[in-house]
């Protein structure tokens, strides 16, 4: 039998700790297609165009293990000037990950994607979001400029960091408001200042897109790191999947 790395049991045990919670059957559904509805080249296309006309920009997570399979996409959304932004090598939860552990799969994630695609990423976003001191040491040494997420741990001084509003898009739809009720919470997040993040694949599978795209149209949001450096309304999309046994 082949061995099985930590990196893909930790990321196996971070989505089955969320399935573990259990939760009505119209979440669960939405579960299971988080990890089978996967954005393609063309569904970003739109969205870059999108934020094109709405004369904004945003930021992409991106999964190292996923590089190689995005990495048109990726150069594509680089040209269109998005940032592209680390989620890990795997989708691997960062509340408890020890220091070797992290440091595997920030630097293995960081080397993968510009590897696969030349472009270097400018923050991390953490997957769960909740970030221990471990995590953020790796960060800072890894010269990420920012990170995205939730910590009681010391942040470095050479890190940006900033915690998503909450509740994001997919908590609201999961939790049962429709796509009108959730933008108008959304809304009263939408302020200067604020990072928001965004599930386009799942926002596609609660027929929510057109309320995005008007939220676009409205907000003119800008990506992460020109949020840290300028203000403005930062816009994250991550539409990766959680899950990925190979």
């Amino acid at each position: 039998m082949d061995e099985v790395s930590e990196l893909r049991r930790r990321e196996v045990k971070t989505y089955f700790d969320v399935i573990a919670r259990g939760g009505s059957e119209r979440l669960l559904r939405a579960r299971s297609f988080h990890n089978l509805g996967e954005w393609e080249r063309e569904d970003y296309r739109w969205l870059s165009e999108t934020l094109r006309e709405a004369g904004a920009t945003a930021s992409f997570s991106l999964l190292g293990r996923d590089a190689e399979r995005y990495a048109e996409t990726v150069e594509c959304l680089d040209d269109d000037d998005h940032e592209v932004v680390l989620h890990g090598y795997r989708h691997v939860a960062c509340a408890d990950i020890g220091y070797d552990l992290a440091h595997e799969n920030l630097a293995r994630g960081l080397d993968a994607i510009e590897d696969a695609t030349g472009v270097t990423p400018g923050g991390f976003i953490a997957p769960r979001q909740e970030v221990n001191g471990a995590t953020l040491r790796v960060a800072d040494e890894l010269d990420l400029g920012w990170v995205l997420g939730r910590t009681d741990a010391a942040v470095p001084d050479g890190l940006d960091f900033r915690e998503p509003a909450h509740p994001y898009d997919l908590i609201l739809l999961n939790e049962g408001a429709d796509p009108p009720e959730a933008f108008e919470r959304i809304r009263g997040q939408t302020e200067p200042g604020a990072a928001l993040l965004f599930h386009p694949n799942m926002l596609e599978y609660y027929d929510a897109l057109d309320e995005f795209e008007e939220w676009i149209a409205e907000t003119a949001p800008v990506s992460v790191g020109t949020l840290f450096e300028e203000g403005g309304v930062g816009l994250l999309n991550d539409a990766m999947r959680p899950l990925r046994i190979e």
